[in-house]
């Protein structure tokens, strides 16, 4: 009888975290949520009132994102717990996986390489390029480590919203810009994965098992 692998039995409750789209859907939102208010905060006029914003914004920013999580957690326990159990994952191609993954780091840090050793740009043209790269390069190791290929994906389209992002707009809004993208992208895969998720799994077959 073969031995359980229990590096695969332990890493089951992250992979599951990934099963349903919640936790793409509730990143998302935060960073278009981020992304905004900073947006916002740079029209605010230079008085009492720009002073007010961004005394009550930061650590209310910061709260949302305790509140995401808890949030997640909690939707989780609704929708994905009564549906499919504590524990479901599909094994992706361990070929492609890693095909996938190895691009999106050549790409990256190809990107990265031409835009740090640029001297006609100035630091804040070269933010979203850089900030997509270290994006990308997050969504590389969470897709390989969780197991979870639409990570991959994201990470190509953090680098491809950093260079569109970066060729449209200047100065650090093009960071927010960048952002506020990326979390509609997230949202939407997340939506996506969440309608497909339900779809595969009704309340009423599991109530009816």
């Amino acid at each position: 009888m073969p031995h359980p692998d229990l590096h695969d039995i332990a890493r089951r409750p992250v992979q599951y975290w990934n099963i349903d789209g919640l936790p793409e859907l509730m990143m998302g939102v935060l960073w278009i949520v981020m992304g905004g208010a900073w947006l916002i905060g740079q029209t605010v006029p230079h008085d009492w009132r720009w002073n007010a914003y961004w005394l009550i914004v930061p650590p209310t920013l910061a709260l949302c994102g305790v509140a995401a999580i808890w949030a997640t957690r909690r939707l989780k326990e609704r929708v994905t717990f009564p549906r499919a159990g504590y524990v479901e994952w599909r094994q992706p191609d361990r070929r492609t996986r890693f095909l996938v993954a190895a691009a999106v780091v050549v790409a990256a840090s190809t990107l990265a390489l031409l835009v740090l050793t640029s001297h006609t740009r100035s630091v804040e043209q070269r933010a979203p390029a850089v900030i997509s790269v270290i994006l990308s390069l997050s969504f590389v190791v969470a897709g390989l480590k969780q197991r979870a290929p639409h990570y991959l994906a994201l990470a190509a389209v953090a680098v491809a919203l950093g260079m569109a992002v970066g060729s449209m707009t200047t100065g650090w809004d093009s960071m927010n810009w960048l952002f506020v993208a990326l979390g509609a992208a997230c949202a939407l895969v997340g939506a996506v994965r969440l309608a497909l998720f339900l779809r595969a799994h009704p309340i009423s077959a599991v109530e009816g098992l």
